[in-house]
């Protein structure tokens, strides 16, 4: 602590910048070898026309068509079209950087301090917790399209938001002053005029901050300038006539709720980690309250004998894991039984929907598999702190929610993060669809809720008190990310290199001026959880813009 205070480095604080070093070159070659993909192809051409983007003139007629015929997102859009017009090498760096700079950015809003001094536990499990929990991770932050659409908002939002969170708790980074002031009025627009749903809670955020500010008698002009900002940006984003036309193709209110349950199940697969850690934190907060009350319960007799659902656990995963290297046959078994046993009787066994069938059970064991590996790490974290029910439960029990909130600010504003994150993905209700990728500022909200949950001590001493926990913390996190960084990294170069060459082979086709094209498959298929993302040409969305991009009228991928 004391060299901190000197403003010298510590070891920790030179680990956690080479974390994020290594990060940014992680995160630059997965982008190196990331090939342009289904949307950005339509993006590399005027909208809705057959011209390719070759000036600064035709983004900006781009953009036009595109805010009158499909939707208001010019921020995003003009960085992905600048993008594609500058060529992608320029993008790769860009894209990383933007990456490390949210978790830079998520440090900072959980343990209220804007500095390069990070504790390199906390920085690794917020990194840790972002790539399980953001949604649809390589569709999100490696796609092109998906990168601009997702993190790269993201990162505008939550920057526009540090100077409002850092000015509530008394520590304002910004001046009070008329450069400020415009500032932040650009910044708003900017911000705001990017994706609906977040978009639509930074403003909640900001306008609640600065209302606080004006009863505390201590309104900034920056504030009111960079609200009114981010109320014009959102304006011009939801009354882009582009969303209408494509509004009106939507299905109704019963599926736009519908689409919340699913995508709502999607986006808690990937945050299991998040949650689990957020009730072991609170078990924590609660109990250290207990025992400063002077409440005592207890103890209970401790429970031995055979444990049948851990063995039923362990029986399930070595079940999953021989199917999963041989043949998948209990996706198989899943999607037939389903087929056979319900769509048949109701006499909906469509083609289509066996395909469907296949292709969303194709992950099964996959994901059983990691729900039985989180259900066993929380049940070794509770017991290992005496946090079960068994242990704790009579103690936990006599201690009220809000009397803990009413003396815990960290906590208050943790539980605030938790509900920001509920009502992102309730802003997604009037949206014609709610794919699980819309909630990315959710799990960015809940995320920064779960580690702001680290500053305070009882927390911090239960999860990293000591170097054995520390070094038990970090051995899980490593086992948990780098076999599956290691394996995602290899099925991208393997991408690369067989994409590249078939697109070489595609362009020179083109060239000799045919208008059909056959290639050969990919020899990846997918088994890295989200992290991988290339969807093969034979389906007609992946094929579209590239069809209409070379001027091709058809591309077969060989079965």
């Amino acid at each position: 602590m004391a060299a901190e205070e000197n403003g010298k480095l510590t070891r920790g604080n030179v680990v956690s910048l080479a974390m994020l070093a290594v990060l940014f070159l992680y995160m630059y070659a997965l982008n190196y070898f990331m090939p342009l993909h289904r949307d950005d192809y339509e993006y590399a051409l005027v909208w809705n026309t057959l011209e390719r983007l070759s000036s600064w003139p035709d983004v900006f007629r781009s953009l036009y068509l595109h805010y009158f015929q499909h939707g208001g997102r010019m921020v995003d859009f003009f960085v992905l079209d600048g993008f594609l017009l500058v060529g992608k090498q320029l993008f790769n760096p860009f894209n990383a950087l933007l990456y490390v700079a949210l978790m830079v950015l998520i440090y900072w809003h959980s343990q209220r301090e804007v500095t390069l001094r990070f504790n390199p536990y906390i920085l690794g499990l917020i990194i840790v917790f972002c790539w399980f929990g953001l949604p649809d991770w390589a569709l999100t932050n490696v796609w092109m399209t998906g990168a601009c659409v997702y993190l790269f908002t993201a990162v505008l939002i939550f920057a526009f938001l540090l100077p409002y969170h850092f000015d509530h708790i008394g520590r304002p980074l910004i001046g009070d002053s008329w450069p400020a002031a415009a500032g932040m009025f650009l910044g708003g627009v900017a911000a705001s005029w990017t994706i609906e749903n977040t978009a639509a809670t930074m403003i909640l955020v900001a306008a609640g901050l600065t209302w606080l500010a004006w009863r505390r008698g201590a309104l900034k002009m920056w504030m009111a300038s960079g609200l009114a900002g981010s109320l014009l940006g959102f304006a011009l984003l939801v009354a882009a006539p582009g969303n209408f036309v494509r509004y009106g193709k939507g299905p109704k209110f019963f599926i736009h709720f519908t689409n919340q349950l699913a995508a709502g199940l999607e986006i808690f697969l990937g945050v299991i980690p998040v949650v689990i850690f957020l009730v072991l934190a609170w078990r924590v907060v609660k109990a250290d309250y207990a025992r400063q009350q002077g409440l005592t319960a207890p103890a209970l007799p401790a429970r031995g004998g055979f444990d049948i659902w851990g063995a039923v656990r362990i029986a399930l995963a070595l079940v999953m894991l021989a199917s999963l290297l041989n043949g998948q046959f209990a996706a198989k078994w899943a999607a037939n039984g389903l087929i056979n046993n319900v769509a048949v009787p109701l006499g909906v066994a469509t083609a289509h929907l066996k395909a469907q069938l296949t292709r969303t059970l194709s992950g099964l064991e996959e994901v059983v598999l990691y729900l039985l590996i989180m259900t066993q790490l929380a049940k070794f974290a509770f017991r290992r702190l005496a946090l079960r029910k068994a242990d704790a439960g009579a103690l936990l029990a006599q201690v009220k929610r809000r009397e803990v909130l009413a003396t815990c600010p960290v906590c208050l504003f943790a539980a605030v993060c938790v509900a920001l994150a509920v009502i992102n993905n309730l802003a997604m209700l009037p949206a014609p669809t709610f794919p699980g990728r819309a909630g990315y500022g959710s799990v960015v909200f809940l995320i920064i809720g779960a580690a702001s949950l680290l500053t305070l001590p009882a927390v911090k001493a239960a999860v990293l008190g000591d170097g054995a926990k520390r070094r038990f913390v970090a051995a899980v996190a490593a086992l948990m990310f780098f076999p599956m960084a290691a394996a995602a990294l290899y099925q991208y170069s393997i991408i690369h290199r067989e994409d590249g060459a078939r697109m070489a082979y595609l362009e020179r086709r083109v060239a000799e001026g045919a208008t059909y094209v056959e290639l050969e498959p990919l020899s990846v298929k997918n088994r890295v959880l989200r992290h991988v993302y290339f969807v093969e040409l034979n389906n007609s969305v992946s094929k579209g813009g590239l069809i209409r991009y070379y001027g091709l009228k058809d591309i077969k991928v060989r079965e």
